[in-house]
């Protein structure tokens, strides 16, 4: 009772001495009821729009749905217009790798919950901030895992997998239900055995399991009751028949080809029709759901890219946000592989993006069920690449209707948030009025006008004194990542004045670095320059040549030697040493 009463007091002080804003945002002040009067309702479960609408709020849930003058507003409600507008739940980023500057992005264009599928215990922390005011932005969950078979990789939120049994034991430690972790995630390199496991031990307490395949096929992943696939991936490995080209799939992925650059999409230009009508039964049967985030899986082949590509760099002018870091914004427009590709490595490209959008086609049309997500942020901006992912949604084939069910009621419903995801009485009061009807172009979606969540007309400004309460710098893997060096060959030379070949080895090595000699940077080659090496996240190990001119190589003793990659992100290497021997 002493503990209880205590509580209490601590509220009833914390009342009369702080501000009414610091209440409000805290969800300790009485939250006023709203009401959304004369718009088109589009709730989310797939029913024709409702016109003339009307949404009633109190607190934080929907408490009446129905027709305009049919439907009676509680005292003192703050009516929102909305004649000639359209309400639609708020929108649900299915894939996310959180970041500290993220938050008011995804709010600004109508996200109002993200998933974060790399989670750790800052995204748990992340997670509270939001819910006890001291941030604002989306509703977020968090991901037990990734759960990785790639055991020498440095990547700061996997969670290495040695044996089944191992993650079996991860999963149960957990603990049972939601609260914590919203589902599992799983990752590339996995052996079956501990992919059944993971999805085991997941089912056990109630947790679905997306998973992102490496040299696992669909297929596989299917028969092990894997729930979803990101990125489509292992539909490519599953549907290939030429064993020299699955082979070769398995063998990048296993040195890990990353899915945001062009080779992971130009793998689906071999996809077997039959094949892909095989697999569509068995996914459907096995109700496994598809997460393709085309926005960045497919963004290289997408007829808009050039457009984006300029939105994005106007959008990066705007003063209020210079808080997002550089290489964010640069991420966001990087083109470099795809200006390298010839003419016909495009065309590759191009079938594989036709033949992936074949695939979604023949999925939704047998009944599958497609999340809408983006992968944010790999290569692409918060917020501004969901209504791109919708877009590229129907351009694949789905009807406007099913790509905002896609982002809204269908990733609910894998989260297994029942009030979430549609307009009804009783759900969380998170919606979003937009100006144009996104049936009739889904671009409109893009039209944001109001933003509510939990019940509340959100903020949806920029601003440039925006500052995570509990900040940490973004871990990401690039292609220009910070490059290490372990040994030069030669390492020694007796001639001075001569130029010399050095060929430099090390790991995260790419086509564009560049070797300094005692701070004299010099002509730099890789050894081998082609798309595969550009798009794999760490080789094992890579060389560069140095033409060290005979200028530099002028005195007897010891050089320092680096290696510095270019921006985005990009860093310098460790230091060797060569030397100039009398």
């Amino acid at each position: 009772m002493r503990r209880i009463t205590g509580r209490f007091l601590a509220i009833f002080l914390l009342v009369l001495v702080s501000p009414p804003g610091l209440l409000e945002r805290r969800g300790l002040s009485q939250t006023s009821s709203l009401v959304i009067e004369g718009g088109t309702l589009i709730d989310g479960t797939g029913t024709a729009p409702k016109r003339e609408a009307v949404i009633v709020m109190e607190g934080n849930k929907i408490t009446a749905v129905g027709e305009k003058g049919k439907i009676s507003y509680p005292q003192g409600a703050r009516i929102i217009p909305a004649p000639g507008k359209f309400i639609l739940p708020g929108f649900i980023d299915m894939h996310v790798h959180w970041a500290d500057w993220m938050p008011e992005l995804f709010l600004a264009h109508g996200v109002t919950s993200a998933v974060d599928l790399a989670s750790s215990d800052w995204t748990l922390l992340q997670r509270e901030a939001l819910w006890d005011g001291r941030m604002t932005g989306p509703r977020l969950f968090a991901s037990h895992g990734p759960f990785d078979g790639r055991l020498l990789w440095d990547r700061s939120n996997s969670i290495p997998v040695e044996t089944a049994p191992m993650v079996r034991r991860l999963i149960r430690e957990a603990g049972p239900g939601r609260a914590k972790y919203a589902l599992s995630k799983a990752y590339t390199e996995l052996t079956l055995e501990e992919l059944q496991a993971i999805v085991e031990e997941s089912h056990k307490v109630g947790r679905n399991v997306i998973a992102h395949l490496g040299s696992l096929d669909a297929r596989q992943a299917a028969e092990a009751g894997v729930d979803a696939l990101a990125h489509s991936s292992g539909v490519a490995l599953a549907t290939i028949t030429d064993p020299a080209r699955t082979e070769e799939l398995r063998a990048f992925e296993k040195l890990g080809m990353g899915v945001d650059f062009p080779l992971y999409l130009m793998y689906h230009a071999f996809m077997d029709p039959a094949k892909v009508d095989e697999l569509v039964g068995l996914l459907v049967r096995k109700k496994v759901r598809i997460e393709p985030d085309l926005i960045n899986t497919a963004r290289w082949a997408a007829k808009r890219r050039q457009a984006w590509i300029a939105e994005d760099t106007q959008f990066m002018q705007d003063p209020n946000l210079h808080y997002i870091p550089v290489n964010a914004f640069e991420r966001a427009i990087y083109s470099k592989p795809w200006e390298r590709m010839d003419g016909q490595q495009r065309q590759q490209l191009q079938k594989g993006y036709e033949n992936l959008q074949s695939f979604l086609r023949k999925f939704v049309r047998a009944g599958g069920t497609v999340l809408a997500a983006c992968d944010t942020a790999s290569y692409n901006i918060p917020g501004i690449c969901f209504h791109r992912e919708m877009e590229l949604l129907v351009d694949a084939g789905l009807t406007p209707m099913q790509a905002i069910q896609a982002a809204t009621a269908r990733n609910a419903e894998f989260l297994q948030e029942s009030e979430l995801g549609t307009v009804e009485p009783g759900k969380l009061a998170d919606l979003i009025i937009v100006r144009e009807d996104p049936l009739a172009d889904i671009k409109n979606t893009n039209t944001v006008d109001t933003v509510i969540k939990d019940g509340k007309i959100m903020d949806t400004r920029y601003h440039a004194d925006f500052a995570n309460p509990i900040p940490r710098q973004r871990i990401t893997d690039f292609p220009n990542p910070k490059p290490a060096i372990r040994v030069l060959y030669p390492i020694t030379t007796k001639e001075t004045n001569k130029e010399l070949k050095v060929t430099v080895e090390g790991t995260n090595l790419v086509d564009d670095s560049v070797v300094e000699i005692d701070g004299v940077a010099v002509p730099t080659t890789p050894v081998q320059s082609t798309l595969i090496r550009e798009t794999m996240y760490h080789p094992v190990y890579t060389q560069v040549i140095a033409t060290v001119p005979a200028s530099v190589l002028n005195k007897i003793g010891n050089y320092t030697v680096i290696v510095k990659n270019p921006r985005p992100e990009g860093g310098v290497s460790n230091r060797l040493t060569f030397f100039v021997a009398p």
